[in-house]
């Protein structure tokens, strides 16, 4: 298998082109020499053609980044107000649990506790 064979396969396996785009390329690359010598131009066409699907390739992921960003911020606002009401919902709660904690503890400290019923020996 040549190296251009197994540059071809890994650019597929990582995705980066697909399988249509590969059987083209291998097409290329699968020349023989004498077809090669005869048809030159078809390296530089090659060329072309891999640059032209880069650049598409770039336009469409910045294109879907655009698409995208607007998204990603409505949801982390989103997230973020959740979490801020969330937080101030706990605090109410432990609010709330310390005020009746001190009640029940003023409460207990004033029934345990009654002078006159205190003699010293």
């Amino acid at each position: 298998m040549s190296e251009e064979t197994r540059m071809i396969l890994k650019m597929v396996d990582d995705g980066k082109i697909t399988p249509e785009q590969a059987v083209e390329m291998l097409k290329a690359v699968g020349q023989t020499e004498s077809d090669r010598e005869e048809n030159d131009f078809r390296g530089d066409d090659f060329i072309k053609d891999v640059e032209k699907w880069a650049k598409d390739f770039a336009a469409k992921m910045g294109n879907t980044v655009k698409d995208i960003e607007p998204k990603v911020k409505k949801i982390v606002k989103i997230m973020i107000q959740n979490t801020a009401k969330s937080i101030e919902e706990v605090g109410k709660v432990i609010k709330g649990q310390e005020e009746a904690f001190d009640d029940d503890n003023d409460n207990n400290a004033d029934s345990d506790f009654n002078e006159d019923e205190y003699t010293p020996n």
